[in-house]
């Protein structure tokens, strides 16, 4: 966005304060400061009026002038096309310097010539003309002979207005900023135009009138448009480019005000809405705050539309529907503004044409957005206590409308030109750009620990643990499709989901429910890689089953099929067989402690399945496949565990002190009965308290006949090097109570 220092002054009284002030209020207030340009006349340059002219006598392209430039009459020679006697014009007098060249006395062909009557682009300004530069009252009441800069010099400021902010994307609204910012009030503006008699309904008429998310203020001017000095330079300083002459004036006003404005022959006119979008029909199309394909013939009369747009409602419409789009999006899309009277007025008082009396207005009613704003909320955020009075006054001065005020809170409404404004925050960043971030004492950067953690981030790395324990126990996982065949977990005892909660569109008929088990895809991923020659198959799947009401829980299951990965002292370390044993070793190493109690399972063998209990509450289950459920999946012995994750929480572990003394490792083989069972020798040992004893467990047995050989592995360490007297004495005490219960030493 591009504004000029005497374009600003129309709006608001500048006086007193420097252009460097001005840079310094917007950059203050967040409006960016990009480029700055000073805009300044040479010396010896002023205002002349052309006395006479005629063609020079020795030249068929040049003119010989006679030149009042107030104190004296010059002759210049002039090869400009357009300079006629009656002009008033820019004069360069002997020794000004220019930016191309100095002036000098100078003699062409044969006559002598004391100046030069310039063209703008000779005076560093941009080249918005053809010839010379012919100056007239638009920009102040011309007085021969005086400094031309005192028209002319002006000082450029270009603006990096941000897309949100479309009431700044106009000389008025950067205006109305330095108002907050300066504390100083706007200009209140007078506009001043002929209205003849006949109304504008006697030339137009609006056919059919269908429009739904547009307002339009329509009137109708006549008579010749000429363009002044004023609006040509100025919109060659904000870089507008116009079409023809009422074209200039509408960019003009638009830049001025912000309001869109649309130029119109005369015409019977219908109001559209095709799609969503609002259309005016008038010797072409124009696509409100889209696109103008209006062709407009200058022919003396001209209807003007002065329009808006919701500029969510048009950016929404031009996606939707790929729309074609040119500089009315750029504006409506940012938000325009909607004082459509504002800007209509303004144009009519420029373009100084006759203007036929009323107007029509199609104008939807805005609606102000209320907004409760919570002091204590609003110094919170900003991290400084800013006084209730400084706050309304603030967002006074920005135009906010002040509907009520309590003990904590104010109820603003805001301005309908602030299309970006949406909550307390944004009208907090209002107040603290406004009071001033410079304004705000610093204090130390202050850091406070919170935990953030809650009960998902804690489930969530609960099973990520879960999945590291279970490849650190040489598992590896697989992953698949929530869904299974219904048949086939019907067929092998599984409960299904019902049928008025399943899925409507299944992928394919083998995957037309969502599982309620893990494990016989498990059992799938055993065959295939029994299928590739592999020995050692462990496996393990987390995921999410169903119950019959799609109640989702997730799930951990594990599969070990093939050779064992402990060690087998019979066999002299050969490997061997998995046996139930391995994937309760593998368990209690990934969940922690675990009991077990006799339990049942649709796939698991009768006499070696067993429901896994921790802390006495039932959790999963444990077993081996059943020997016709192994043979349906062509595979042989496997092992499995299922276990609800609901149900399993991760307990918070204490640190302890790591024991830096050598553990001892005995090993003893008992005879014990076939009917006991190992819980009962385990309780013996574990009710010996015995400190030095960190862990046993069977490592092997052997059918003896009448009896069966157990071997248990004991792991001892003390608080020091354990003597081999200390480690017999243990063992002899466990022996002991062993003994006592009909349990020998091998």
């Amino acid at each position: 966005m591009i504004v000029t220092r005497k374009w600003l002054e129309e709006f608001i009284d500048l006086d007193g304060i420097s252009t460097q002030e001005i840079i310094d209020t917007l950059n203050r207030i967040g409006q960016e400061v990009e480029g700055y340009k000073k805009i300044e006349i040479p010396q010896n340059v002023v205002v002349g009026e052309v006395i006479e002219c005629t063609k020079h006598p020795n030249a068929d392209k040049l003119n010989l002038c006679k030149v009042n430039v107030g104190d004296e009459e010059l002759q210049i020679i002039c090869g400009a096309k357009n300079v006629a006697a009656g002009q008033k014009v820019a004069v360069a007098k002997i020794g000004a310097v220019l930016p191309e060249l100095k002036i000098k006395k100078a003699k062409l062909r044969g006559i002598e010539s004391f100046g030069m009557i310039c063209a703008a682009r000779e005076l560093g300004l941009p080249d918005f003309h053809e010839g010379i530069m012919v100056l007239d009252d638009s920009l102040g009441e011309l007085k021969i002979g005086e400094y031309l800069g005192n028209y002319l010099n002006d000082e450029v400021i270009e603006l990096g207005v941000t897309a949100n902010r479309g009431d700044c994307f106009s000389v008025y609204g950067i205006a109305r900023e330095l108002s907050a910012g300066l504390n100083k009030p706007l200009k209140s503006l007078e506009f001043k135009y002929e209205e003849i008699q006949e109304g504008i309904g006697r030339i137009v008429n609006i056919e059919k009138n269908n429009i739904k998310k547009s307002s339009h203020l329509l009137r109708a001017i006549e008579g010749e448009v000429i363009v002044p000095l004023k609006i040509n330079y100025r919109l060659a300083l904000v870089e507008e480019d116009a079409k023809n002459k009422i074209d200039k004036f509408i960019k003009y006003a638009m830049h001025a005000t912000g309001v869109l404005l649309t130029p119109m022959n005369i015409c019977n006119i219908e109001l559209e809405n095709e799609n969503g979008v609002d259309i005016i029909k008038c010797f072409g199309r124009y696509y409100v705050g889209i696109k103008n394909e209006i062709n407009v013939e200058e022919n003396g009369k001209y209807l003007i539309d002065a329009n808006y747009i919701d500029p969510k409602y048009v950016s929404e419409i031009v996606f939707l529907n790929g729309l074609k789009t040119d500089e009315y999006f750029f504006r409506a899309s940012r938000g325009s503004n909607p004082d459509l009277k504002f800007g209509m007025d303004y144009f009519l008082n420029e373009i100084n044409l006759q203007v036929y009396s009323g107007d029509i207005d199609l104008s939807i009613e805005l609606k102000q957005k209320i907004i409760n704003i919570n002091i204590k909320e609003v110094q919170e955020i900003i991290g400084f206590e800013i006084d209730e009075k400084s706050i309304v006054e603030t967002l006074k001065k920005l135009g906010f409308e002040i509907k009520s005020i309590t003990d904590d809170s104010i109820k603003v409404a805001i301005p309908v030109f602030r299309h970006d404004i949406e909550n307390l925050q944004d009208i907090t960043e209002e107040i603290l750009r406004i009071y001033g971030i410079d304004n705000i004492p610093s204090k130390p950067l202050n850091f406070e620990e919170k935990n953030r953690i809650n009960d998902v981030i804690r489930k969530i790395d609960f099973m990520n643990e879960l999945r590291l324990k279970s490849i650190a126990n040489g598992f590896y996982e697989v992953i698949h499709f929530i869904f299974e065949d219904k048949d086939r977990l019907r067929k092998y005892g599984f409960e299904v989901v019902d049928d008025n909660l399943d899925l409507i569109n299944p992928i394919i008929k083998e995957l037309d429910t969502l599982r309620s088990t893990l494990l016989l895809q498990l059992l799938d991923d055993i065959r295939y890689n029994k299928a590739n020659d592999y020995k050692r198959i462990y496996l393990f799947s987390l995921g999410s089953v169903y119950n019959k009401h799609r109640e989702e829980f997730q799930s951990l299951a594990f599969v070990m099929n093939g050779f064992s990965d402990y060690e087998n002292p019979i066999n002299h370390g050969k490997p061997k067989k998995v046996e139930f044993k391995d994937i309760i070793d593998k368990l209690s190493q990934i969940i922690g402690d675990i009991s077990l109690r006799e339990g049942k399972h649709p796939i698991a063998h009768p006499y070696q399945c067993a429901k896994i209990l921790k802390d006495n509450e039932e959790i999963g289950i444990v077993a081996k496949v059943h020997p016709k459920i192994a043979k349906d999946f062509d595979i042989d012995d496997t092992y499995f565990a299922e276990i609800n994750l609901n149900k399993l929480n991760k307990k918070v572990k204490q640190a302890k002190e790591i024991n830096r003394f050598q553990k001892v490792t005995r090993d003893l083989s008992l005879v014990v009965d076939k009917e006991m069972n190992y819980k009962e020798i385990y309780d013996i040992i574990k009710n010996l308290n015995i400190e030095e004893l960190k862990e046993f467990y069977p490592i092997d047995i052997f059918d003896l006949g009448e009896k069966n050989s157990l071997t248990v592995r004991f792991k001892l360490q003390g608080n020091k090097t354990l003597q081999e007297k200390e480690i017999n004495d243990i063992m002899e005490k466990i022996l002991k109570a062993l003994e006592e219960k009909g349990i020998r030493l091998r």
